[in-house]
């Protein structure tokens, strides 16, 4: 079990040092002039930046993916890699339901409150960025090792019953929605600087990267990891291939 462990989150890191590189190359495509020279002078090159980057993501995937796997078998959680027809159906329509929600919220509640968008324009290496990054790595680092390890502690501290295959479901329904929170709240930091800090901005932070949470949570609890990380892959292909061209052209 500890080499098939070592052996899957391998192949995760591979993927997450791909992740890392497009996310790397996408980043340094938005810098400003002001934050492009800032990093030559830190670190002599953009190219070091991209290295740096690639290098972070594939770390915290590894040691995610490693930790993740041993936490879950012990809640009785799984990856789950077996097709399922009707798994496969839900999974689709969470993520289509899921890239709407967060598309229709910015175009008809928020943006009064957010500076004017310009039209979309596609970009290849976000579109890769977020698949690999967004649907792979961060379903790792927060379903597989972050929800798996609420869940145990909830289960260990506060129910009686030692026996995994007697968990109750609000174990997992907290651990689901604690992690989605814990998800918003990293992106508070981003959000304030690109956005500001006001209390509809607030909400927006919390609602929009909560919302996916919850579905995502849902999928690794009753069918799998596998089947939250397709539903995160398929909410930025909708996202960016449907929804944003039509509602912000």
């Amino acid at each position: 079990m500890k080499n098939k462990d070592l052996n899957i989150s391998i192949i995760f890191t591979i993927i997450g040092l791909i992740a890392g590189i497009f996310t790397g190359f996408f980043q340094a495509s938005t810098l400003t002039e002001e934050l492009y020279q800032q990093i030559i002078s830190q670190l002599g090159s953009i190219n070091m930046m991209i290295i740096i980057t690639t290098i972070q993501v594939g770390i915290f995937t590894f040691i995610s993916a490693l930790l993740g796997l041993k936490i879950a078998r012990k809640v009785n959680l799984k990856l789950n890699f077996k097709f399922n027809k009707n798994s496969l159906l839900l999974t689709i329509i969470i993520g289509l339901a899921t890239s709407f929600i967060l598309s229709a919220s910015d175009k008809f509640i928020f943006a009064q409150f957010l500076p004017k968008a310009e039209a979309y324009k596609f970009s290849f290496l976000y579109f890769i960025s977020s698949i690999l990054y967004g649907g792979v790595v961060e379903e790792i680092m927060l379903r597989l090792l972050v929800m798996s390890l609420i869940a145990l502690l909830l289960w260990k501290f506060f129910v009686k019953s030692k026996d995994k295959s007697l968990i109750p479901d609000w174990v997992y329904i907290t651990a689901i929605f604690i992690s989605a929170i814990l998800f918003a709240m990293a992106h508070i930091p981003a959000t304030e600087q690109l956005l500001g800090l006001s209390t509809p901005i607030l909400i927006r932070c919390f609602f929009l990267n909560g919302i996916g949470g919850v579905g995502f949570g849902y999928l690794y609890w009753k069918k799998g990891l596998s089947y939250a990380i397709y539903a995160h892959m398929l909410t930025h292909i909708f996202n960016q291939i449907i929804f944003m061209p039509i509602l912000f052209n």
